[in-house]
């Protein structure tokens, strides 16, 4: 089922938002060495929030998007691997959030390895999502045509053998 206009402006900027500042905030963090800046706060801060954002975008795609794509069998495999993620991103932001120093340290690697993965997951199952329903659209118009071109000839005939002259 495909995403109306505004649940696909939700999903787009809510993704992008998450992703391009769990990016710059690991960038800045590890890459660049900053610890604690207002940079790095603020970075934090629009992840987190876009996150929560993100769950609700999600929560509102259950009924519907999840529900006829699993009933339809359509890229179940994208679908899981997408949902999956956002399970176990939404668990270890818990464990960095309120975990011991520990487990934050391996939430943190399992965090960055599967937000690194979820950026190509979300356009390979919007990229896959949109091929199918484009391909059914063109099938679905091909049937119609041919089921037209049918249906005219068939009433042609009736036509002429009602009305002979």
């Amino acid at each position: 089922m495909r995403l109306g206009f505004w649940q696909k402006i939700a999903v787009f900027s809510t993704v992008t938002t998450v992703g391009i500042s769990g990016l710059f905030w690991w960038l800045l963090h590890d890459v660049v060495g900053e610890e604690w800046s207002d940079s790095a706060r603020i970075l934090l801060t629009v992840h987190g929030i876009s996150s929560y954002a993100l769950l609700v975008v999600v929560g509102s795609l259950l009924p519907l998007h999840v529900r006829s794509g699993w009933r339809r069998g359509r890229n179940i495999a994208t679908g899981v691997l997408v949902t999956a993620t956002i399970v176990i991103l939404s668990a270890t932001a818990l464990v960095l959030y309120y975990g011991g120093e520990e487990a934050q340290t391996a939430a943190r690697w399992v965090h960055l390895a599967i937000g690194f993965g979820c950026m190509a997951s979300f356009p390979a199952h919007a990229f896959l999502k949109t091929r199918a329903d484009d391909s059914e659209v063109q099938l679905t118009i091909g049937e119609d045509k041919s089921r037209l071109t049918t249906q005219s000839d068939e009433q042609s005939e009736t036509l002429s053998l009602e009305n002979p002259g």
